[in-house]
């Protein structure tokens, strides 16, 4: 199966704290009867269409909020791509930040297709910033007796996020996966939708051909959980043995 994905960077500085407010200013800008861009479901009111907080779209988002090299960015695969080129070919590229309109420039563009497909020989990957665990996988990593048993568990996630992709993008994986992690370069404590939640960033290997930049896990829309192939990773310059690096970005 083919896959698309356009990367947008724009001229707003950011800190990784910002990403929710960037998803809220560039979800407004593009219109709350754009529900790709927010991923609430949408209702009519008193003749008005406004966002239901407590009702989601439990789907892959289609487009997702990142930060480029300290820069805003959004990212985006097959529907999603058009549904944001239609948003910018009919706006006026401003939106409100911080109380205040700003107008919008884009500094950085890629778009790449991709083939999703299966491989004789496992594929190495590194994942940043990756929010393994909900409420009741936490559970289930604090009663875990050993190492062996959390990376059991980890790699079982690991598996379900990536049929999750696969899913979301209308890709039926077609053979077992072979999922191994290699490497957990350290953990640290974030805040998701205000929850705190443990991040890993980590290497693993996988008999399958994933595209650059795709994030899996919770939180894929607010910068969390992007992947890159082993080679193409970015260097944890300054960093401790096991101990994350604490950035704005990575």
């Amino acid at each position: 199966m083919t896959i698309r994905t356009l990367s947008l960077h724009f001229d707003l500085p950011i800190a990784h704290r910002q990403v929710p407010q960037w998803r809220g200013a560039f979800a407004e800008f593009a219109g709350v009867e754009n529900d790709l861009f927010h991923n609430h479901k949408n209702e009519l009111e008193n003749e008005e269409l406004i966002l239901k907080e407590e009702m989601f779209h439990y789907r892959y988002p289609l487009i997702q909020y990142r930060i480029h090299k300290g820069q805003a960015s959004v990212f985006a695969l097959n529907d999603g791509i058009e549904s944001l080129q239609s948003v910018l070919s009919n706006n006026a590229w401003r939106i409100h930040w911080e109380g205040e309109p700003r107008p919008l420039q884009i500094t950085g563009m890629q778009m790449q297709e991709y083939t999703l497909r299966m491989l004789p020989r496992p594929k190495t990957y590194r994942l940043f910033k990756w929010l393994a665990l909900n409420a009741e996988n936490y559970e289930k990593w604090q009663q875990c007796n050993s190492l062996v048993e959390r990376i059991t568990l980890l790699e079982r996630i690991l598996t379900a996020h990536i049929i999750a992709f696969a899913g979301g993008v209308g890709w039926h994986i077609p053979e077992r996966l072979e999922i191994h992690l290699q490497d957990i370069q350290g953990t640290d404590t974030v805040r998701c939708h205000g929850i705190p939640l443990l991040a890993f960033n980590l290497t693993y290997t996988a008999n399958v051909l994933l595209p650059p930049h795709i994030a899996l896990g919770k939180g894929v829309s607010h910068a969390y959980g992007w992947q890159v192939p082993h080679r193409a990773a970015m260097p944890n310059r300054g960093a401790k043995t096991g101990l994350v690096r604490r950035t704005e970005e990575f």
